[in-house]
């Protein structure tokens, strides 16, 4: 009679926790070669062991159990297992491609954070700002439900063209408009890309490269018209010349205790030579 090895035993030489072989032999993937009907004890064979082994190299390509299973109980020839290991790699594959753009666009933000928190909350400065394109969205009317169901269309649309790319969202308000009325009476609503991936015609328009007057703030949202301010005393003290058009624009925003909604983000207006 071959040798027939415990659940406890085959746990030990395989690694495989005991708790897993006795799920493995309820869902039907790996039986025991005998169980005593009096103990009820499960004892494996040698076949087991190769079973078993298969069943891991099979979890270390991505196979659910289930998978591993049909694919044990389709087994035709090895042009089954073939095709099998051609289509977990395409999964795979696409799975990689995901997570290199959610790590791209998690390193993009820790970069952007990290830089608000050296650059300083609250104070003007002035930045250079490479070139940066982005989609125009003039039909605004922030703070309604319109215009959130408005921006969550355009997010999805935007979404559906260019996948989880790391955009910025910005709102443009004209310089000399705020200074007449004293309202954060927005233009439109700019979507800001990250890498240049839109085509040129896709393109609404470009935040040229050079300098800008800048102001990093925290805060809720509904709350900018401070900053606003400030910058417009640093211009006015400064006596800069700057453009027509302020960008506000958003790295991140989230709930803090209390429900409260802030957000971190930055106003910008480009410099002029005098």
């Amino acid at each position: 009679m071959d040798r027939k090895f415990s659940i406890g035993e085959v746990s030990k030489l395989h690694n495989v926790s005991v708790q897993t072989l006795r799920h493995y032999d309820k869902i039907g993937l790996l039986k025991p070669a005998y169980i005593n009907e009096k103990s009820n004890y499960r004892f494996y064979s040698i076949d087991n062991f190769i079973m078993l082994e298969f069943i891991k190299q099979c979890k270390v390509m991505g196979l659910t159990l289930e998978e591993i299973k049909k694919l044990k109980n389709n087994y035709t020839s090895i042009n089954s297992i073939l095709d099998t290991v051609t289509k977990q790699k395409e999964i795979l594959t696409y799975k990689i491609k995901e997570l290199e753009n959610i790590k791209l666009n998690i390193d993009i933000l820790e970069k952007k954070v990290q830089t608000a928190l050296d650059e300083g909350i609250g104070q003007p400065f002035i930045k250079y700002c490479s070139k940066r394109s982005y989609i125009k969205h003039s039909n605004i009317k922030r703070y309604t439900e319109e215009f959130e169901i408005q921006l969550t269309e355009k997010l999805r649309e935007i979404e559906g063209k260019y996948g989880e790319a790391y955009k910025e969202l910005s709102f443009a308000i004209s310089y000399d408009k705020y200074k007449l009325s004293n309202y954060l009476d927005y233009d439109h609503m700019l979507l800001c890309f990250y890498d240049d991936i839109m085509n040129d015609e896709e393109k609404s328009g470009v935040l040229p490269e050079g300098e800008y007057l800048t102001i990093n703030f925290e805060d809720d949202y509904k709350d900018t018209k401070y900053y606003y301010d400030k910058l417009i005393k640093y211009v006015e003290d400064e006596k800069i010349n700057v453009g027509d058009t302020f960008y506000e624009s958003y790295i991140l925003t989230y709930i803090g205790k209390g429900e409260e909604v802030k957000s971190l983000g930055q106003i910008q207006i480009e410099m002029l030579d005098n």
